[in-house]
């Protein structure tokens, strides 16, 4: 992979790998997805359908927490001064908790009082923005508090400090009942609850640990880089990851199914909810399967070979300006039909309708972002491909 130092590259002012932005890209169509989704009346939608699309677009938030750490332990890794790194990070993650999480609020607040209004008609609005907490505060948080974790701690202590988190998370979800709403809060926030949350979507714990998981592959493509990895041991590699995923996947499913035959009549029913595969449990491994065997095809063909085609140019544009398209799309699919009456009402056509439409709009508004803050050079495609061309 040492092409990707190429003049061309340089000229581009990216010190990047262009099969990460198409992995970020394809998350943020799935977000765009699944926000459109929350617009649908689940009557209207068959049960094994609408189970489809929630394993399907809960992708998304897996692959954008594990992608921001990949391309941060990326950084990391690169360049020998990691305490400059950490600095230009640091300012990225106050943007994100200082000006990204009240925007998303204001721009998602017509949705949010339309979709769940006795939860937040009760507070005040400067509660209902500060107590809105989106997927970029937990990335936020995990860009502060990570990087010893990432470079002091060693592959295999890392790995299995990610297992216990895991782990641990959904145990204390499983056994702590708390009396006291504060502490019901703090375990919200930190591990998680059974069931669906009040605010804290993406408790620290396991997001973290989401977070922590894409420090392998980052420290690995960082190795390939700088020459010390073969490419073809890193593709290698990750393949070999993504089945090793996709069978502890299967067997924690499985495990999962036949706990639930057995005694679902003599646990807890609470332990059940705690475990129940989602993003942060059984179908956490399934996921980091496909997202370890979407970029390392793209890694190849893209990356290594220099083959870049349409398609992967506009998901490049959704990855490269992914924290505008994460925000903007809040009131793109969510609060804009929420103004107009439509949440919750709209069955399998409208919800296609109104994804094909926001995905369009957000295409549009993401690539004049880019163009604008010069995100996206002049004629962006031809110097991608001619870069990679250069490169081969």
């Amino acid at each position: 992979m040492n092409h990707l130092n190429t003049p061309v590259r340089r000229r581009l002012g990216q010190d990047r790998i262009f099969s990460i932005d198409t992995v970020r890209g394809f998350a943020m169509v799935l977000v765009i997805c699944q926000h459109s989704y929350l617009s649908v009346n689940q009557k209207l939608i068959a049960p094994s359908l609408n189970t489809l699309i929630w394993v399907i677009t809960g992708f998304a938030a897996v692959a954008f927490v594990s992608i921001s750490g990949a391309v941060y332990s990326y950084f990391l890794f690169l360049h020998s001064d990691w305490k400059a790194v950490y600095r230009r990070y640091v300012a990225r993650a106050a943007l994100m908790i200082l000006v990204a999480h009240p925007v998303i609020s204001i721009l998602s607040y017509y949705f949010r009082m339309e979709f769940e209004p006795s939860l937040w008609l009760p507070l005040t609005i400067s509660e209902r923005i500060l107590l809105n907490f989106p997927i970029t505060d937990i990335i936020a948080i995990c860009l502060l508090i990570s990087p010893m974790l990432i470079l002091r701690i060693r592959p295999v202590m890392r790995a299995l400090l990610i297992m216990i988190m895991l782990t641990i998370a959904p145990v204390i979800v499983a056994l702590a009942h708390p009396t006291s709403p504060v502490a019901s809060y703090i375990i919200e926030a930190i591990f998680g609850v059974p069931g669906e949350p009040r605010f804290f979507w993406y408790p620290l714990i396991p997001w973290l640990a989401i977070f922590l998981s894409g420090s392998f592959l980052g420290r690995e493509v960082a190795l390939a880089k700088s020459g010390l990895l073969d490419s073809g041991t890193l593709v290698r590699r990750l393949k070999m990851a993504g089945k090793y995923l996709a069978v502890c996947c299967i067997a924690l499913l499985t495990g999962y199914k036949l706990l639930k035959i057995n005694f679902v009549y003599e646990w807890d029913p609470s332990f059940f909810l705690a475990i129940y595969p989602r993003q942060a449990t059984m179908l956490l491994p399934g996921y980091f399967a496909v997202f370890t065997w979407y970029f390392v095809t793209n890694l190849e063909r893209i990356d290594m070979k220099g083959n870049i085609n349409r398609f992967d140019w506009l998901l490049s544009i959704f990855g490269r300006t992914s924290l505008f398209t994460f925000i903007v799309q809040f009131a793109v699919v969510e609060s804009a039909p929420a103004f107009l009456g439509y949440t919750g009402l709209f069955g399998m056509t409208g919800f296609l309708m109104l994804f094909i439409l926001g995905l369009t709009i957000m295409l549009a508004l993401s690539y004049f972002y880019g163009r604008m803050r010069s995100i996206l050079p002049h004629q962006d495609y031809k110097v991608i491909k001619h870069a990679l061309i250069a490169g081969k």
